[in-house]
């Protein structure tokens, strides 16, 4: 990905990723609610148990950081589904939903723009780029950058990357919603 994040740092930008444990915990929403479907209890159960496992593990590591990070605490999987509701629904499975639910998230926080780095063709990145036009529009065009990676070196990613601060600044200024920038 042509190192985004620390090129963004250098560019004054300061950068919240979503955390691993979200995909982990979403995996567990999405198993539940299938094995429901399909009235297989006793994986409900095992899904039950294992996600309040991690939801003790995930909760001994953030007290590190209780106090220290501006964009803490995470919200649940299901609010970040339903932050995503309005653009996507929550049966449409996959990386998208949490995106775009992850967008509402970061701009609640007071996000100056947000960033989708995704690989080339892949189709939940595809989504959530096409879903943004009407998101912006909704979050008073809210800084949005697209960048699709094929491994191969782009000539233009770093000016990409500049006009996009830019536009981030301006719309913190207008905004003022704080000195940060996100995803």
């Amino acid at each position: 990905n042509e190192h985004v994040v620390q090129q963004l740092e250098k560019l004054g930008g300061e950068i919240w990723l979503p955390p691993v444990s979200e995909w982990l915990l979403y995996l567990n929403v999405t198993a539940k609610a299938h094995s429901l479907r399909n009235r297989r209890y006793g994986n409900v159960f095992k899904t039950m148990v294992a996600d309040l496992v991690q939801k003790r593990d995930e909760h001994e590591l953030n007290k590190t950081f209780d106090g220290t990070l501006v964009n803490h605490p995470e919200p649940s999987i299901e609010e970040t589904l339903r932050m995503a509701q309005p653009y996507i629904d929550s049966s449409f499975e996959g990386e998208a939903v949490l995106s775009v639910g992850k967008c509402s998230d970061y701009i609640r926080k007071g996000a100056s723009g947000l960033v989708n780095v995704m690989p080339f063709t892949c189709m939940p990145g595809t989504i959530v780029g096409a879903v943004m036009k009407r998101y912006r529009e909704e979050h008073n065009n809210i800084p949005f950058l697209n960048l699709a990676f094929d491994g191969q070196e782009e000539t233009n990613t770093q000016t990409r990357l500049e006009a996009f601060m830019h536009q981030a600044r301006q719309y913190q200024r207008q905004y003022q919603v704080g000195d940060r920038t996100s995803r």
